[in-house]
């Protein structure tokens, strides 16, 4: 990018040269006037457009991109005759193809928007009073300046394309060794507790599908639908794991209209601990073969670092605006780390982190993700889930840790104490939005006497 930048820095240099001020001003003076009508025709288009709008909401949409892209028609024809001012302006375009990344919109979708963009200038200017030759130079230089910022913009998404592909790899290596094993045993212990509440209910002969959770939101479900993508990414066994799934839904279904029916009753539930079996057999073999492979997870708490952070928000973003599962992130802090360093030194520290991480650990669901982002600072992030229930989990961590007897030697216990910021996904195509949300009310929590959690203030848009 850096040799690309250079040639983008002197095309625009030479765009706002002092020959072409008077252009740029003339270009600046019949189109801002029309740059919000612009941004609704161009949100409109994409909006009517089946594939366009898939990656796009309506709320969002008429809250905060229309007046975005406002100020980004604004901007893009004002006379800039200092480097530095070029030097910024470049960089706000870097800037917009790296959110294109994050949101993975295709580049196709990109340059159909410039494409309405470019449309609606050509039109103004066609329908201002300005002198054929004057119209001539500003349609010209509209183009250069137009196509010079979508290139940069594609060339900043390209390079995050090809970083994010390699994390991708690189979290799919760490996801196949990162305690497997011990997921495993937790999901086998998940599968067992389901069946034995699904067999009280039909000794109860009260079975029906608002009685249970279902077993996609149990948390052998949510690993396989939410997980088991990164450690099995391209092995048949992901589509065996999700036609069981599959064929467990279709036999509940069947075992509640059986009812009644002993004979019936039996056959199916056979069925049902025959596919359960199934499923801790092919989870315990995979174990074995991918339990030596150990990469990419933080050596002291063993769990997932910063790396794979936007690997997995942006699948959760996907679910999130596709799939209708919303998900929520919790950032944990722990209050007055510094002291407990200084106090008792960074060895004593390290062991209350690694304590932190186990109570975190077995106060979420084997389908969510907890990262370390450094220091004493955490962040957890829940799938298929409601602005009420990621305030529960993040008070229930927040008692948890406070109960807990952190010990630094046998005879030695500390109190610990975190402050939490939750944040719910409301439906914008970029996670930084939410990750935002979550980190202003964590700083909330902690600016307002620590210990306590912060939930951030949105409305969902649906």
């Amino acid at each position: 990018m850096k040799a690309s930048k250079s040639l983008y820095k002197q095309i625009l240099k030479t765009t706002h040269s002092p020959d072409n001020k008077e252009t740029l001003m003339l270009i600046q003076h019949h189109t801002k006037p029309h740059s919000e009508a612009m941004a609704k025709v161009f949100y409109r288009t994409m909006l009517g457009n089946n594939y366009a709008a898939g990656f796009l909401n309506h709320d969002v949409v008429k809250a905060r991109l229309t007046m975005s892209m406002v100020h980004w028609l604004n901007e893009v024809f004002v006379y800039r005759p200092l480097e530095a001012d070029i030097e910024s302006f470049l960089l706000v375009q870097v800037k917009v193809g790296h959110i294109h990344a994050r949101i993975d919109l295709p580049v196709s979708l990109v340059n159909y928007g410039m494409f309405v963009i470019k449309g609606e200038l050509m039109r103004h200017l066609k329908e201002s009073d300005l002198e054929r030759e004057s119209l001539a130079d500003a349609l010209i230089l509209a183009n250069t300046i137009l196509d010079c910022l979508l290139a940069a913009i594609n060339e900043s998404y390209q390079g995050d394309l090809v970083v994010n592909e390699n994390q991708n790899q690189a979290f799919r290596l760490h996801a196949s060794a990162h305690n497997l094993a011990f997921e495993c045993e937790r999901l086998r212990t998940s599968l067992s507790e389901w069946m034995r509440e699904l067999m009280i209910s039909v000794r109860k002969e009260n079975l029906n599908m608002n009685n249970i959770p279902t077993i996609r939101h149990s948390n052998f479900g949510l690993w396989i639908v939410h997980k088991a993508m990164f450690y099995l990414h391209n092995r048949v066994e992901l589509g065996s794991l999700n036609q069981i799934l599959d064929d467990i839904d279709e036999n509940v279904h069947e075992l509640a209209e059986a009812l009644g029916d002993k004979n019936q009753v039996d056959e199916v539930v056979k069925r049902l601990n025959s596919l359960i079996t199934n499923s801790i057999w092919l989870l315990g073999n995979l174990a074995k073969e991918m339990i030596d492979e150990n990469s990419g997870k933080d050596t002291l708490t063993h769990l997932l670092n910063r790396r794979y952070l936007d690997t997995v928000l942006r699948q959760e973003t996907d679910f999130s605006l596709h799939k209708n599962m919303l998900f929520g992130l919790v950032y944990v802090d722990i209050d007055f780390f510094k002291r407990v360093n200084d106090n008792y030194g960074h060895n004593n520290g390290d062991k209350i982190l690694v304590q932190i991480a186990e109570v975190l650990t077995n106060n979420v669901r084997t389908g969510d993700f907890i990262f370390r982002l450094g220091g004493e600072e955490f962040l957890i992030i829940l799938g298929d889930i409601t602005i009420e229930t990621v305030a529960r989990v993040a008070e229930k961590i927040r008692m948890s840790i406070e109960n807990h007897a952190f010990m630094i030697d046998k005879n030695r216990s500390l109190d610990v104490t975190v402050s939490l910021g939750t944040a719910v996904h409301d439906g914008h195509p970029d996670y930084a939005q939410t990750m935002k949300l979550a980190d202003e009310a964590l700083y909330q929590a902690k600016e307002s006497g620590r210990n306590k959690v912060v939930a951030a203030e949105q409305s969902i848009a649906t």
